[in-house]
């Protein structure tokens, strides 16, 4: 580790999350770092802003402009007015097309939020963070950065330097890791210090020992004209972190709005980690291997414990499991013992298609998970080979077809625009897609954009690209020269060979229909039998089995008893296969 050294002299720390964070969920970097600082006896305060911007802007507006078919990178977008204000100047007409078609395309709330009244509200956030918070206070302020952070940050960094050079800021997150981190800190004067890795020890060093930074591991710093990054493969131990406080965060939500306040009542979940970076860490579109080196996992009984204290502190029932899996190992010791606390939990996790069994998904509902996101990505066998998933086409099917059995909502996307997509890859999912989508629920689209640190970002040669591009949005928010500093994070490309384009959009939208008229008609249905669509009926001495796939061809297969007993194994499987509609 390193070391046990005591520290005197340590600064008041500021750590801050902006906008567009999500207000339904916590942002956990917060409590973490906080957590870890504070068991070492530094003086740290937190700061939720992006809740303020949600009472600013409205919280009807603010989620309109960060959740699907928006999203929140784009919704950073006129912060560039703070950190650009020439480029923003000569460029506003840009940014106003850009809103208008294709943020407010859908007219939603084009009426009650247009793009002047977007910069309004944006003004009236960023004058407000600037004029009440006590700057003075602080000696190193903070940042952590997810996808859309990046500007809303920039702004006030900037902000804060030109107020107070004194000031150190330090940025953190997914958005700053590795060489993007680099390049930010070189792009960006006015910001001293960028973590790329772990955040937890180097933040306490940072508090603690400020002039001795060139020891600090995952620290990027500027040594004279150089910028020099502590690379460390030192990781948190996460079974020694300690529970997260979310006091800060409940007294920030308290003075938010009511409107945002009655939405956490209702919506709102606590986060809970569980793990970091990918046990698989092998798809070719994943970032997760440049921000987390190596997988990590809490142990069950911390994971309960703190779910249990959290629980009964804060009075919720709600939590996210924040990892990019149920834990790889004893993912049923824990749902068992979630079970066991006896209380109405609704559980939000991401998990894997192909690692859970049939009676795990019935364990997942009674330990209260309501809500899961799965990593389906395509139903083509060809696709699932080029992004390297490591599953089949049936297990992506099966853990639809055990969620719909099992009644948990299931969230998840279908990838397009893969640089190497081919004929097949749509012929394939169209064919799939034709057999069951009378009775699994559609996904949304997720159009490909090459992200930093992505296998296909590394090594883009390989998947019929000629080049990377900047996205039309960073044409936009960005001047070319910090863009050609190599700062954004997610590009478009060229193909070195182009392919025949395939109508995703026009395939998902029959499947919305198919799947939506199936439900009404189920719902019509007298009796539970009545709607499942493919199942049988053992009569002991017989076997008959349905398939009502087709409404206009229903077909019954009768099997004697020699064909039933010879058929047991088959009829094993085909249960597992039964579809309610």
């Amino acid at each position: 580790m390193w070391g046990v050294k005591i520290y005197t002299n340590k600064k008041s720390v500021l750590l801050i999350s902006m906008p567009f964070a999500g207000t339904a969920i916590p942002a956990i970097q917060l409590p973490l770092l906080s957590c870890y600082l504070k068991k070492r006896n530094c003086n740290i305060k937190t700061s939720h802003l992006y809740l303020k911007a949600a009472e600013i802007y409205g919280l009807n507006n603010y989620n309109f402009l960060i959740y699907n078919p928006n999203e929140s990178y784009t919704a950073q977008m006129v912060f560039s007015k703070y950190v650009f204000p020439e480029h923003w100047k000569n460029n506003k007409k840009k940014f106003e097309n850009y809103f208008n078609k294709h943020i407010a395309k859908d007219g939603i709330l084009s009426s009650s939020f247009s793009f002047d009244e977007y910069i309004k509200k944006t003004g009236v956030f960023y004058n407000w963070v600037i004029k009440n918070i006590d700057w003075k206070s602080y000696g190193l302020i903070g940042f952590t950065l997810n996808y859309g952070q990046f500007l809303p940050s920039l702004a006030i960094a900037k902000k804060i330097k030109e107020l107070y050079p004194e000031k150190k800021i330090v940025l953190g997150g997914s958005r700053t890791i590795c060489e993007l981190g680099i390049n930010t800190l070189k792009a960006f004067d006015y910001i001293d210090f960028i973590v790329s890795g772990d955040g937890e020890e180097a933040l306490y060093r940072l508090a603690s020992d400020f002039n001795n930074y060139r020891s600090i591991p995952n620290l990027i710093y500027r040594d004279g004209r150089h910028v020099v990054w502590n690379r460390s493969n030192v990781l948190i131990d996460l079974n020694k972190i300690q529970i997260l406080d979310f006091n800060e965060f409940y007294t920030d939500l308290e003075k938010a709005g009511s409107d945002v306040k009655e939405y956490f009542i209702l919506f709102g979940r606590l986060p809970v980690e569980i793990s970091r970076g990918c046990w698989w860490n092998k798809c070719t579109f994943c970032s997760q291997k440049a921000i987390y080196k190596k997988y990590r996992e809490k142990r069950v009984e911390k994971i309960v414990k703190e779910i249990k204290y959290l629980s009964d502190k804060y009075n919720i029932l709600s939590f996210q499991l924040i990892g990019n899996t149920l834990p790889k190992k004893d993912y049923r010791i824990l749902l068992n013992k979630l079970r066991e606390i006896g209380k109405d939990f609704s559980f939000f996790v991401e998990t894997r298609a192909g690692v859970l069994k049939c009676e795990d998904y019935t364990n997942l509902k009674d330990a209260g998970f309501n809500e899961i996101q799965i990593g389906v990505e395509t139903f083509s066998p060809n696709y699932l080979k080029k992004i390297n998933k490591g599953v089949f086409v049936i297990d992506n099917i099966a853990a639809l077809k055990f969620c719909k059995e099992n009644k948990i909502k299931v969230n998840y996307n279908i990838i397009t625009n893969y640089p190497n997509e081919e004929q097949i890859d749509f012929k394939e999912t169209m064919e799939n897609i034709d057999i069951i989508s009378k009775y699994l629920y559609p996904p949304h689209i997720s159009c490909l954009a090459v992200e930093f640190g992505s296998d296909i970002f590394n090594n883009f040669q390989n998947y019929n690209i000629e080049f990377l591009d900047y996205t039309d949005i960073d044409k936009i928010m960005f001047p070319k020269e910090f863009l050609d500093k190599n700062i954004s994070y997610i590009f478009n490309f060229k193909r070195k060979e182009k392919m025949r384009e395939n109508d995703w959009e026009d395939l998902i939208d029959k499947w919305n229909r198919e799947y939506y008229k199936s439900e009404i008609n189920g719902i019509k249905r007298d009796t539970e039998l009545d709607r499942f669509i493919f199942y049988y009926l053992d009569g002991k001495n017989y076997l008959k089995i349905y398939d009502k796939r087709n409404p206009e061809n229903i077909k019954i297969y009768v099997l004697d008893e020699l064909e039933r007993v010879g058929s047991f194994c088959f009829v094993k499987t085909l249960k597992s296969f039964m579809i309610l509609n």
